[in-house]
C-alpha cells in the first residue's frame, strides 16, 4: 500500500510540476516553508446542483517568494494508463461548477516559489454525488416484480421524503420476481465514467432476475445476462458476495466468479465445478463471506461446507479442525441460517441445522470458519425453546453475543448465545407479518451514525421498517426510524458517500 501511495504522489509530482512555468533559475533554501490553509481533506457535491468554491490562504516563510499556483482534477483508481490530470485554475480560489461524473475524483491544488523552484501539492477528496448517492434502500417487492424505494436523508439518517420505485424510474423496467437480497461493492470494474475503473455497485438479485447497477445514478451496468461471458441457460439468482480476492454470483445453486486481484470487464465466468467428477451440487442461499475472508458456502446436495478461489474451476473442501462437534463434509444436515458474528480474527459465523435424518434434531453451531481447520461447535436446541421453532433469524454483528429470529410470523426474540436466556423484543401490530430482520450498523459520519436491529412487517400492500436502538442487546421500545411504503421487504441497505465495501458485513 505504501508502493502505491509513493506512485501516486510520483505521478502527481510530475502532472503538476508540467503544469507549472519552468524558469530554471533556481536558489534551493532548505529551510523554506509554504503553508496552505482553508482547505479540508473531502468536500460532497450534488452533480449538476452545486458548485464548488475553494479560498485557501498560501504563506511563505521566504519574504520575496513570488508564488504562482494551479489546480488540477484527475480520476483514481485507473488501473493500466497514467491518471491524466485537468487544469481548473491557475488562481489561488477555485470557483466551478459540479458537472463531472458522479464519483470520488482527486483534486490537487499546488503552489511554487518561482525565486527558489520550491513546491508543494495539496490532495483533496472530491465526492460528487447525486440525489441517488444517500439515504435509505428498500428492496420490496409487489408479488411478482421487484423495484427499489430510496428515503433521502439529507441531514441525519432520519430521512426526510422518500422516492419509490426508483429503478423503473430511471431505468424503464422492473426485476422480474420477488425480492432477494441487495449487496454494495467498490471493486467491480466499469466504464460508467469512460474509463475501466474499480467502481461501486449496488447487486440486486431477486428470485427470476438480477442487476448489477450504477448507486449514483441507478442505471443499470449489466442485466443478468450481461453479468457473464455466456449467460446461463437458467435465470435462478441466488445472490452476489465479495470474498478476499473476487466478486461471486451465485446462480441456481451454482459459484461464478470475477477475481479482483487483476483489471477485468465485469462479466462472471462459467461456474465452478463441486470437483473433478462435476459432481452435481446447489450452494444454499446463506454463506460466510467479508472482503478479507475466503467465503464459505454449503452444498446443500451433500451437505458439506465449500469455499471457492478466484480463479480455481473447481470448489475447495474444508478441512475439519480437531475438536470440531460436526465435520465439515457429508454431516447430513439442512442448513437453515449461516451469519457472520466477528470479522477480526478469530473470524466466527453462526449457522442453524437441521437433521436430515431425524428433523426433530435442530443445532445451533458456533463456526471458526477456516477452509483447513473448519471448526464447529454445537448447541443441540430443545424443542421448548423459542429459537427451536425460529425463522429469519440474524446475529448481532460484532456486538453482543446475540442472535434475533422471528416466532409466529409477528414476533422478535433474542437468544444470548453465552448463557441461552431467551427473550421477546418486540411485537410487530396486529395484522402485520414480519418479512425482514438484519442488523446494521454505521460509524463513518458521526451526523450518521446507527447501529439498529431492523424489523420489516406487511401488512395488505403495505410495508413498515422499523430500525430499534439497542442496549445491551435488548431493543428498545420504540423505534427511532420507522420507513413506510408499498409491497413487501426483502432487505434494507443505507448508502452514503464515505460508504466502501467493507463498510457493512455483506453476509446475513
Amino acid at each position: 500500500m505504501k508502493k502505491l501511495h509513493i506512485l501516486t504522489l510520483s505521478v502527481l509530482i510530475v502532472l503538476v510540476t508540467s503544469c507549472f512555468k519552468d524558469q530554471n533559475n533556481y536558489f534551493y533554501n532548505p529551510m523554506e516553508k509554504i503553508t496552505v490553509t482553508g482547505l479540508t481533506t473531502s468536500y460532497d457535491r450534488i452533480a449538476m446542483v452545486d458548485s464548488l468554491v475553494l479560498n485557501p490562504t498560501v504563506t511563505s516563510t521566504d519574504p520575496a517568494a513570488k508564488l504562482t499556483y494551479f489546480w488540477g482534477i484527475y480520476e483514481p483508481n485507473v488501473t493500466g494508463v497514467i491518471p491524466h490530470m485537468d487544469t481548473l485554475s491557475k488562481t489561488t480560489s477555485l470557483r466551478m461548477f459540479v458537472t463531472r461524473a458522479s464519483k470520488t475524483w482527486g483534486l490537487v491544488f499546488g503552489v511554487k516559489n518561482t525565486n527558489t523552484g520550491y513546491q508543494t501539492l495539496t490532495t483533496i477528496n472530491l465526492n460528487i454525488i447525486t440525489q441517488f448517492t444517500r439515504g435509505w434502500y428498500v428492496l420490496k417487492d409487489d408479488g411478482a416484480q421487484t423495484d427499489l424505494d430510496l428515503f433521502l436523508t439529507p441531514a441525519t439518517f432520519a430521512p426526510t421524503t422518500k422516492m419509490e420505485n426508483v429503478f423503473a424510474l430511471v431505468n424503464g423496467k422492473k426485476l422480474n420476481g420477488t425480492a432477494k437480497m441487495m449487496n454494495f461493492d467498490a471493486n467491480y470494474y466499469t466504464t460508467v465514467t469512460g474509463t475501466n475503473v474499480k467502481s461501486r455497485v449496488f447487486y440486486v438479485t431477486s428470485t427470476n432476475d438480477a442487476s448489477i447497477i450504477n448507486p449514483n445514478t441507478m442505471l443499470e451496468i449489466h442485466d443478468f445476462n450481461g453479468s457473464f461471458f455466456t449467460p446461463p441457460a437458467n435465470k435462478a439468482p441466488n445472490f452476489f458476495m465479495l470474498g478476499t480476492a473476487a466478486e461471486y454470483f451465485v446462480n441456481d445453486g451454482h459459484i461464478h466468479s470475477i477475481s479482483t486481484g487483476v483489471q477485468n470487464y465485469g462479466l462472471f465466468n462459467n461456474y465452478q465445478m463441486r470437483d473433478a467428477n462435476n459432481s452435481p451440487y446447489r450452494i444454499s442461499d446463506y454463506y460466510l463471506g467479508y472482503y478479507n475472508m475466503a467465503p464459505i458456502f454449503f452444498d446443500e446436495t451433500s451437505s458439506s461446507f465449500v469455499s471457492a478461489g478466484a480463479t480455481t474451476t473447481v470448489l475447495t473442501a474444508c478441512v475439519d479442525a480437531t475438536g470440531t462437534a460436526m465435520k465439515a463434509n457429508n454431516n447430513n444436515k439442512t442448513l437453515l441460517y449461516m451469519g457472520l458474528k466477528t470479522t477480526t480474527a478469530p473470524v466466527t459465523g453462526i449457522a442453524v441445522l437441521k437433521d436430515k435424518t431425524n428433523p426433530a434434531i435442530r443445532i445451533l453451531s458456533t463456526i471458526t470458519p477456516t477452509v483447513t481447520a473448519f471448526k464447529m461447535v454445537n448447541d443441540t436446541l430443545l424443542a421448548t425453546s423459542k429459537c427451536y421453532n425460529g425463522t429469519l433469524f440474524t446475529v448481532n454483528y460484532t456486538d453482543e453475543n446475540m442472535i434475533y429470529f422471528v416466532v409466529g410470523g409477528n414476533q422478535v426474540w433474542s437468544r444470548n448465545l453465552t448463557n441461552k436466556v431467551e427473550q421477546l423484543q418486540y411485537t410487530v401490530p396486529a395484522g402485520e407479518t414480519i418479512t425482514y430482520l438484519r442488523h446494521r450498523k454505521y460509524s463513518n459520519e458521526v451526523p450518521y451514525t446507527f447501529n439498529f436491529i431492523m424489523v420489516g412487517s406487511k401488512i395488505g400492500s403495505t410495508y413498515n421498517v422499523r430500525m430499534f436502538n439497542k442496549t445491551a442487546g435488548n431493543l428498545a421500545a420504540t423505534p427511532s426510524v420507522t420507513l413506510t411504503g408499498t409491497g413487501s421487504v426483502a432487505d434494507v441497505f443505507y448508502l452514503a458517500p464515505l460508504v466502501t465495501y467493507y463498510t457493512f458485513n455483506n453476509s446475513y
